[in-house]
């Protein structure tokens, strides 16, 4: 069996029409009822890099240490990218810029950009007949919101006239919501189905995530936007950490909606264990979901653990500790979310309160003193964090890159 593994980069758990959410996405929809679909799926990190390779290891980021593009992954650390190649699967990765994710991991095979469907579609008609691992990063569902490739210049005009729109004023701020659950639509809509018709439907396996999920200001005030990390990468709130996984068997099967906690930091043993991929080492940090697939069972995870990274853009230096590095955790319970500021050690304690049945939509209101155990469990997690490999080099030439795309001033 192959595996067809689209991550929809920003988008959030409460926006897909199977989820409850605004956005016509019938296309999407349909692969919901015939699978199973986590509705509120918690994101590892706040940001692309960090969520990516802890759905591909089942390691949270900060036990990784991965926090800039330019960095090669943990030597010794299996990803299923490995796992796929020794089961037998062509492997074949379609990053949003094969200049940035995976330009360090060899074992990913980069075959081209996500953002040039056409090369897409030709490598899954070409392996149709051939079991493979396919992992695709969508990127138009990212700010500026824009479904057709754009070269740097009119990237960041793109983006700075949408930033700019999200500073003017709440009628403004709704104009580029609406831009945004557009971009989600026209993913499903527009794109995904023709990349469906290029995959032997009776023999995939296929599975839509997302890497995290979208702000726009309202929390802090649209003051504070002022880069693209500010809608995620900079925050820890629950709608950048929410996000939606659907997995839809070979041939499809029954419709499975599975409520509670699940994280993304599952889908590595999911999907390993599905694929008959192999095991991955004992001492990651996620539950593999092949019974909630397979049968209906419920999500066995007690708690979701999220992070945040330190200026990951800007700061060329090497960070002199684990602090330094990851500045924020969140940890996410069934009803309960606790959020640590490691500068600060200062702790935000939430209520959350799930919306009417159909929704992936979660209410939370700030509590008071947060419980002894959960604030231990994410000091707990902080001692096991660690710093990964950091090139002064390299990372002074992402920077010009990043610059060139409109990221850095």
């Amino acid at each position: 069996m192959s595996l067809l593994w689209i991550v929809a980069d920003s988008v959030c758990a409460d926006v897909l029409g199977c989820c409850g959410g605004p956005c016509r996405t019938p296309t999407v929809d349909r692969l919901a009822e015939q699978g199973t679909l986590f509705p509120r799926a918690v994101s590892a990190a706040a940001w692309t890099l960090p969520s990516l390779a802890a759905m591909l290891t089942g390691v949270y980021p900060h036990r990784l240490g991965l926090a800039r593009w330019e960095q090669p992954w943990p030597a010794g650390r299996e990803t299923l990218f490995d796992l796929a190649a020794r089961a037998g699967r062509v492997v074949a990765s379609f990053p949003f810029d094969p200049q940035f994710l995976f330009s360090r991991v060899p074992a990913a095979r980069v075959a081209g950009s996500s953002q040039d469907t056409g090369r897409l579609l030709a490598w899954l008609r070409e392996h149709r007949d051939r079991p493979y691992f396919a992992f695709v990063h969508y990127w138009w569902t990212h700010i500026p919101y824009l479904m057709w490739p754009l070269d740097t210049r009119r990237w960041r005009k793109a983006t700075d006239v949408v930033l700019s729109a999200l500073c003017a004023g709440p009628r403004e701020r709704e104009g580029v919501k609406r831009l945004y659950r557009h971009a989600v639509e026209r993913f499903s809509e527009s794109w995904l189905p023709r990349v469906l018709e290029a995959v032997d439907l009776d023999r995939t396996w296929v599975v839509i995530a997302a890497d995290h999920g979208e702000s726009w200001g309202e929390r802090s005030g649209t003051d504070g936007v002022r880069q693209v990390f500010d809608l995620h990468g900079n925050d820890l709130a629950e709608e950048v950490l929410r996000v939606p996984i659907l997995v839809r068997p070979p041939r499809g099967g029954p419709a499975r909606r599975i409520e509670g906690i699940v994280r993304t930091v599952d889908l590595a043993p999911t999907l390993a264990e599905l694929l008959d991929l192999g095991a991955l080492p004992p001492d990651i940090d996620g539950a593999s979901l092949a019974r909630s697939v397979r049968e209906g069972a419920p999500a066995v995870a007690a708690d979701a653990v999220s992070v945040r990274n330190a200026d990951f853009v800007t700061r060329l230096e090497t960070p002199g500790s684990p602090s330094d590095l990851w500045t924020g955790y969140a940890l996410t319970k069934p009803r309960q979310r606790l959020v640590w500021d490691v500068g600060r050690d200062a702790f935000d304690f939430f209520e959350l309160e799930a919306q009417p049945s159909g929704t992936a939509t979660v209410a939370e209101r700030r509590s008071g003193e947060p419980p002894a155990a959960l604030v231990e469990r994410l000091r707990a997690e902080a001692r096991r964090a660690v710093v990964g490999e950091f090139d002064a080099a390299e990372s002074a030439r992402t920077a010009e890159r990043l610059k060139a795309l409109g990221y850095l001033e």
